[in-house]
């Protein structure tokens, strides 16, 4: 991984936050920015321009789906960690990769990895 990128997180279940922020930092991720809802994501989004973002399909404000779509819109590429399969998601989940939880360092690497892959090449990816 690239040292020095910036993550925008979004995920309201603390422990696994403070996991993937710790996988993150491993990875030589500069900045997390954390967020818990989708609104406060989205206001985060009217200002900053994060390299890459993890969401959770089902926050506390309900689905991301907005979240997803401004994304898309904005042509940051993200990756979805959920409880939920990926045929709970809509149109603008499709390119993303999706990693059911529990899953393990392992796995969280992989899906990162092909983020920041497929963020390099974005018109195929959003």
């Amino acid at each position: 991984m690239e040292p020095g990128r910036s993550v925008m997180l979004v995920e309201d279940e603390p422990m696994i936050a403070l996991m993937v922020e710790n996988m993150l930092d491993a990875q030589g991720f500069q900045r997390v920015d954390l967020f818990a809802r989708n609104a406060q994501a989205l206001a985060f989004l009217q200002d900053h321009r994060p390299d890459i973002a993890i969401i959770d399909f089902s926050l506390a404000d309900g689905r991301a789906d907005p979240l997803a779509q401004k994304l898309r819109e904005r042509r940051i590429p993200f990756f979805v960690i959920s409880g939920f399969t990926r045929g709970a998601g809509n149109a603008h989940f499709d390119a993303a990769p999706w990693l059911e939880k529990p899953f393990s360092e392992e796995q969280f690497y992989s899906c990162l990895g092909s983020c920041l892959q497929k963020g390099a090449g974005l018109s195929a990816y959003v």
